[in-house]
Parts: C-alpha cells; structure tokens; sequence
C-alpha cells in the first residue's frame, strides 16, 4: 500500500490544482496523487499556520516533511525576511513543492531528504503521524540538532495522535515544550533551544 510518507514516483501522475484561502488571501498549488493532504489544506496544517502567523519569525526556516510546499508557500507570504528549505522523503511531494515555490516566488528550495541537517533559525512541521512514533521522534531529534541556539520548533498534532506524549518528548529533548493553542482537537507547540 502507498503512503504519503514514501516515494511514490512510479505512480501515474493526475495534478490539479488545489485553491484555498487562508487569512484572506487565495492561494492556488499543484497537487497529485500519492501526496499528503492532495485535495485541500489540511486542517492541522491550517491550525499549525494560524498560530505561527502571529509569531516573530525571521531568518531560515526549515519545513519538516514539506508535502507539497503548503507551509512554505505560506510563511513566505506572512513574512518578509525568510528563506524556507523545505524536505521530505517523497520525491513526488518535492517536485510538486519546488514547482509551488516558483509559483509564489519563494526564497528557498526543497529536497529530497529524510530528516534535516544543516542550520536553521526555525523548523516547522505537521508531522507524519503514520510513520510511528519512533521514526516520528527520530524527526524531532533532526530538528533539535538543526537548530540554532535561540531557534524555535513548532509543531501540530492531534491530541488523539499523541499530543501529550509529544510534547513529553520536546520536554525531554529541549527542556521545554509550551502549548500555544488548541484547535479542535489539534494542539500546536513550541520549543525553543536553549
């Protein structure tokens, strides 16, 4: 069975465009088949940009697990001095998110990679709740060694997907984890390194 979370470039391709809006600004991507979320924005992603819209950020960001470049498209748009680097292990995903930067202008590129590496001011993510909790927590490990000191990690995950024993592990990882908003059964958390 294919997953979003694998390489699914062997399917057969059947894009669309997906419009949506958010804070009242349309938006229109490339989605496919074999990618997260393929028909509209996710509503954990939804809720996720939503609080991250009313932080501080500037600098480079790091989208975890990027699908389709949703998150990238977007916080490019909401901020003005970012560069956003996108990764994710689907190959379809990253074609379809480098073309959807290109679209919007996005000062940043996205790759094909499982986990990150290298430096960032800020990592983001609506994680891939289907890989398990381990290989999910391996991500979180990437993103606390990528951070630079002073960085934030903000996170969406569904209180029924385990949001209390997430952020048990940001605890752990970061010695902090503070709970920024509930949505509807999503909660949204940041951690910042020390």
């Amino acid at each position: 069975m294919s997953h979003y979370f694998t390489d699914n470039s062997q399917l057969k391709k059947n894009r669309k465009e997906i419009a949506f809006r958010f804070l009242d600004i349309e938006y229109s991507l490339i989605s496919d088949d074999g990618v997260f979320s393929k028909f509209t924005l996710d509503r954990g992603t939804e809720a996720l940009l939503k609080v991250y819209a009313g932080l501080d950020i500037s600098g480079s960001i790091a989208d975890l697990g990027c699908g389709i470049g949703v998150i990238g498209v977007i916080v490019s748009q909401l901020f003005d001095d970012v560069s956003v680097e996108g990764v994710d292990i689907n190959s379809r995903s990253v074609e379809l998110a480098n073309e959807n930067f290109a679209r919007y202008k996005v000062n940043g590129t996205n790759r094909v990679q499982d986990g990150l590496s290298g430096h960032y001011d800020h990592v983001i993510t609506n994680p891939p709740i289907r890989v398990g909790k381990d290989k999910m927590y391996t991500l979180f490990d990437s993103a606390f060694d990528s951070l630079n000191p002073g960085g934030s990690f903000v996170f969406v995950i569904r209180k029924s997907h385990g949001a209390k024993s997430a952020q048990a592990k940001c605890m752990e990882l970061f010695g902090n984890c503070e709970l920024l908003e509930k949505d509807k059964g999503f909660y949204i958390y940041r951690s910042v390194r020390a």
